[in-house]
């Protein structure tokens, strides 16, 4: 927080995680009383599916064009649909127009988180960048848990729609709020380097974009399995209990981090988080077979690294995009969160309704073993072989 900016730019943070945390619950809450639990799925599937695909190409965007145009074009989009989605589930619209506005709000999505991590990187030094990551990993964990808690008050208490002008008025601040900080200084792109494949021609970063994508569909199966686990043990009062334990453990390890960032090497960090997740995750598989009580008990110690690991995925990212592109290589990892997450709880549900829960967290750690290998080598600098 001593870095000039840094309180600024903290405050975008936190404000901007809020409206994406918010989102499910606040559709499920307006549009499933109105129609049905599918078409809620559907809305919220179209939204983060137009979200995935848009990423990358809203990351070039920003490398190319200045953030001040950029940012308000996008708002005014994803203000539409957000205000359009509200509107037409209100008055009970075709649901096909539902879904064209949850979509619309996908494809427009402010890329502030995005244009974070570039910001950090451009202001912050080795030791404070690691402690700025882990500060944005913590804020991750509290909106998981707080947004959609204030979006389920909002819609029960006042009205299902509340929650929309909520998100859509903490998105306008925090816009507002990023345009107020001057330009990151990014590296210059060179002459003649443009590349239609922009960042994804560095193979070192395709290797880590790969572990991004194993990392989220692992620890997606775990959120997927963890809450059927319950049921099948009928401990479903513990569903909330076993999700919070993991962020807990999330926010104490990337707190920790945050206050030792020279505790792990920086050529090192990646692979040794990774390493330390495949523990906890074959602890979690262990404890599967004995109790519920003793998965809640393992649960934050899965979740330790976690958010720790985020951060560094994002700083790898960061390191080996090209020159000019480092927005839409964060656009990139954006992406694959996603559509990790998304294959992790398909493929996690579809195992456990098959195999039961705990052959879906017997599995996890082979999954997170096959992305160690990808980063063992730890680059620092952008690789364009």
């Amino acid at each position: 927080m001593a870095i000039p900016r840094a309180r600024r730019m903290a405050a975008v943070g936190l404000v901007s995680k809020f409206p994406i945390n918010m989102f499910a619950v606040s559709v499920l809450l307006l549009i499933a009383p109105r129609y049905s639990y599918g078409t809620a799925g559907i809305a919220i599937s179209a939204m983060l599916i137009a979200n995935a695909l848009t990423s990358p190409a809203r990351g070039r965007l920003v490398d190319r064009y200045p953030v001040r145009v950029i940012l308000p074009l996008c708002l005014t989009g994803y203000l539409t649909g957000i205000l359009g989605l509200a509107l037409s589930a209100a008055a009970r619209t075709p649901w096909q127009t539902v879904l064209a506005f949850a979509a619309l709000m996908g494809c427009s999505f402010p890329p502030v988180s995005i244009l974070m991590r570039t910001y950090w990187g451009s202001i912050a030094r080795e030791k404070s960048l690691v402690s700025a990551m882990s500060l944005e990993a913590v804020m991750m964990d509290l909106t998981l848990i707080s947004g959609p808690l204030l979006a389920a008050w909002l819609s029960t208490t006042v009205s299902p729609v509340l929650p929309f002008v909520v998100g859509g008025a903490l998105m306008t601040g925090a816009v507002g709020l990023m345009l107020t900080l001057p330009p990151a200084q990014g590296r210059p792109r060179p002459e003649g380097s443009g590349h239609w494949l922009g960042p994804l021609r560095s193979a070192a970063l395709r290797r880590v974009f790969g572990a991004i994508l194993l990392f989220c569909l692992t620890l997606s199966a775990v959120e997927v399995a963890l809450p059927l686990y319950a049921q099948e043990h009928r401990m479903t009062s513990y569903t909330g209990l076993y999700l919070g334990a993991l962020s807990v453990g999330s926010m104490l390890g990337g707190l920790t981090l945050g206050a030792r960032p020279g505790l792990l090497a920086r050529n090192r960090r990646l692979p040794l988080l990774l390493v330390v997740f495949l523990i906890g995750a074959a602890l979690l598989a262990l404890a599967a077979r004995a109790s519920p009580l003793i998965v809640l008990l393992i649960c934050p110690v899965t979740g330790i690294a976690i958010g720790s690991t985020f951060s560094a995925l994002f700083m790898a990212g960061g390191d080996l995009a090209p020159e000019g592109y480092e927005n839409e290589a964060q656009g990139w990892a954006g992406s694959l969160i996603q559509v990790g997450a998304a294959a992790g709880a398909a493929t996690g549900a579809s195992l456990a309704a098959a195999y039961g829960s705990a052959t879906v967290l017997a599995l996890t750690p082979v999954s997170v073993a096959l992305a160690i290998p990808l980063v063992w080598r730890g680059p620092t600098s952008p690789d364009r072989t």
